[in-house]
């Protein structure tokens, strides 16, 4: 796939711009400005600008604005992938609001970029935030201890643990045991035999959605509906817990990678059976077989410095972007500049391999991880003196959002109030109190503790070093992207060779290497 960096499955990535001023002193050109800033921005890229949002300073005081929340709506109508602001205080008010904005667009596929902010967050800022993560699970390693106890007595003894119970089934509200659900049962065995007798996903859905069943959201099925359907045991009548691996970032279970059986909770004949063990098994083995057909050359090429790096042939304004053909049944990747200016590609594995050793002899040296471990604990004295001042208003909103919510509840049952209109302003409370209790976790975290350890500084700093070598290519790509600004490749046909002029970003600022 060519220009993994400005590619997202096969298509371009399709940017917005968001200009605003906020200043009465400052002209409608200021716009005009910021937009031709985000149009070079979006050409270096490779990006395709197809809308703008613009705000004026009229609306600037606060997040109600116009054009702002329009975009923010439109994020969830896939009409693009990519915001693009000049600075990043032009998106929000506060660091409440852009988090809570963030999250959004982050549930929507939609990623923020700074035309003058290349990174949001500063390698440092990333290594704090790791720590922090590592103190939160110490203090609250107890608490899950003692609620797994109570977790794992229900699910010996057979009793649903919480959450919806899979479609098909209902709890028992006296004895909390799993009962078959007779109207949605049907449902679940004409999917089993169904996928047994070979019948696609498409002819499935057509027959369930035209006999009438409903998802439990009350919604039509799709083809997500069925996730996880036929790997469920306890279809056929085995109880079964602990299935997941731990949760990962944002406080996820990380759902897609499960334990080996021997780390599970398997009871067999715990929950009654909706379809038989026979066909059951039979229809993971035909799951099985579709999930490993043969394909050629079907693995996604990551390209690890996409995005970051520059034709420096004279006169050229182009970015090397990756691309690969095939010859004699053999896959060749390289990196190419996207403007044909006569430079020629560069081998794409011995270009990365030199980056990388570039990278760790420099950015993870002994003396560079001293000064970065230093930085970091400068930073979490700032940040621990202004998260002191901030637990009182974080408090008082959380607070304030409580009431409103419980008063926008008793409207709604009530009936004085349209449901619908309610039901979306609870939905939104919900999410921004989400976002101000994982601020102010993190505020007390910070106040019980005066200073970090610098060991688990250097632990986190080890950690992303040993991913340079990893096997997952994207993670590698992951910490390229926190520690590398900008490559430039100059072709130096007279010698035969490739100059690198590599800009590393650390510390306060960017530290130059070539």
């Amino acid at each position: 796939m060519n220009g993994v960096g400005n590619v997202l499955q096969g298509k371009t990535l399709r940017a917005v711009a968001y200009p605003r001023y906020s200043s009465a002193n400052q002209r409608e050109e200021s716009i005009t400005a910021q937009l031709r800033a985000i149009e070079e921005y979006c050409r270096r890229k490779g990006y395709v600008l197809v809308d703008s949002y613009p705000d004026d300073a009229r609306t600037a005081t606060n997040d109600n604005r116009p054009n702002f929340q329009r975009m923010i709506s439109d994020s969830d109508k896939n009409l693009f992938d990519v915001i693009i602001v000049h600075k990043l205080d032009r998106f929000a008010r506060d660091r409440y609001d852009s988090a809570y904005y963030k999250r959004i667009l982050k549930k929507n596929g939609v990623r923020l970029e700074s035309v003058l902010e290349q990174l949001d967050n500063s390698p440092e800022s990333i290594i704090l935030e790791s720590v922090l993560e590592g103190m939160a699970e110490y203090y609250s390693r107890n608490l899950a201890r003692e609620t797994r106890k109570g977790l794992l007595e229900n699910a010996t003894s057979g009793r649903h643990t919480g959450g919806r119970p899979p479609y098909g089934y209902k709890v028992n509200p006296e004895t909390l045991m799993l009962e078959i659900d007779e109207r949605t049962a049907p449902a679940v065995r004409f999917y089993f035999e169904s996928i047994a007798k070979g019948l696609t996903l498409s002819r499935i859905i057509d027959e369930l959605n035209s006999q009438g069943f409903r998802t439990y959201n009350g919604r039509r099925f799709t083809k997500n509906s069925f996730w996880d359907w036929a790997r469920n045991k306890k279809y056929k009548g085995v109880y079964t817990w602990d299935v997941t691996d731990q949760k990962i970032g944002g406080g996820k279970r990380n759902s897609h990678k499960r334990k080996d059986e021997a780390e599970q909770i398997q009871i067999a004949g715990a929950v009654p059976a909706i379809v038989s063990e026979e066909l059951w098994d039979k229809v993971n083995q035909a799951m099985k077989a579709r999930k490993h057909k043969p394909g050629q050359f079907k693995a996604r090429l990551t390209y690890l410095l996409s995005d970051r790096v520059k034709c420096g042939t004279p006169g050229c304004k182009g970015m090397f972007r990756g691309s690969s053909y095939m010859r004699s049944g053999s896959r060749f990747a390289y990196y190419k500049c996207s403007e044909n200016c006569g430079s020629r590609g560069i081998r794409k594995e011995e270009f990365e391999d030199a980056i990388m050793k570039k990278l760790v002899n420099t950015v993870f040296s002994d003396e560079a991880l001293r000064k970065i471990t230093d930085r970091v604990q400068e930073l979490y004295q700032e940040q621990r003196e202004e998260s002191q001042d901030n637990l009182l208003p974080l408090k008082t909103e959380l607070a304030e959002l409580d009431r409103k919510m419980n008063n926008w509840i008793e409207a709604i049952g009530e009936g004085l109030l349209d449901k619908n209109i309610l039901a979306e302003k609870i939905r939104e409370a919900t999410l921004r109190k989400t976002v101000l209790q994982s601020e102010l976790n993190r505020a007390e975290l910070m106040q019980k503790e005066s200073t970090i350890d610098s060991e688990a500084v250097l632990g986190v700093m080890h950690a992303k070093k040993n991913l340079l070598f990893s096997t997952d290519e994207e993670e590698k790509k992951q910490v390229i992207r926190e520690f590398v600004e900008s490559v430039t490749l100059i072709d130096n046909q007279e010698s035969d060779r490739f100059d690198i002029a590599l800009t590393f970003r650390f510390l306060t600022g960017v530290e130059k290497g070539t």
